[in-house]
């Protein structure tokens, strides 16, 4: 899962830069920001998420649906 962080060059009381992180959608080619995790079976130790777009074409709901 591609995750994106992006410094701000903004700093916290503490002295910390604050940089925004963000998972991108597994899905190949896309560069939305995913939002639902998908279940996976705990042997493979690993997680699939998806953006919202994603999500409605697995449930038959989306533009990309069959």
């Amino acid at each position: 899962m591609p995750r994106v962080a992006i410094k701000t060059g903004f700093v916290r009381d503490d002295g910390s830069e604050v940089v925004l992180e963000e998972y991108l959608c597994d899905w190949q080619g896309c560069p939305n920001v995913a939002e639902h995790i998908l279940d996976v079976p705990v042997e493979f130790r690993a997680m699939v998420i998806v953006c919202s777009k994603h999500m409605a074409t697995l449930h038959g709901r989306g533009p990309d649906a069959d």
